[in-house]
């Protein structure tokens, strides 16, 4: 099997970022989040958002390929890992590569520190990768508060 290439994402990647973050989060946040709460959290998410987070959002994406295809993404906006979403059946280890790109690329703007909310059934991804929950909260998606944890990770 072909090794990950990690690289900036263009707009041009648009399509497959939004297919790929629905299957996603339809596959692996089942669960941890109602199927009604899912759906609400996908209601409003379009390619058009994508390319607007890249190019007037002020947001860094980050793409795993592997044989031409998207299999991951990694969303940062200034402290904040801001989304990581892999393939479900094609991201294996995905997630690891993508995780410690954002990290670098935090670290390259002088960030000690990175933050995040996690989904209830990334914890324990992020957990292994040295983040720290600091508190429950929510987050407001398709008119729907959704509870995440607030994790920090500190970077040396």
């Amino acid at each position: 099997m072909a090794a990950f290439t990690i690289r900036p994402a263009t707009p041009a990647d648009a399509e497959a970022l939004c297919a790929l973050h629905m299957a996603s989060v339809r596959a692996l946040c089942l669960g941890a989040y109602t199927a009604d709460e899912i759906e609400a959290w996908l209601r409003d998410r379009d390619p058009q958002g994508f390319r607007h987070a890249m190019t007037d959002g002020g947001e860094t994406i980050l793409v795993a390929e592997r044989e031409d295809a998207v299999v991951g993404f990694a969303s940062i906006k200034e402290t904040m890992l801001f989304g990581l979403y892999v393939d479900p059946a094609k991201g294996r280890g995905a997630g690891h590569l993508l995780l410690q790109a954002a990290e670098d690329e935090v670290r390259r703007r002088g960030v000690s520190v990175l933050s995040l909310q996690a989904t209830l059934n990334a914890v324990p991804f992020y957990r292994q990768h040295g983040f720290m929950r600091q508190q429950r909260s929510t987050v407001r998606r398709g008119g729907r508060d959704l509870a995440v944890l607030d994790m920090t990770k500190p970077l040396s």
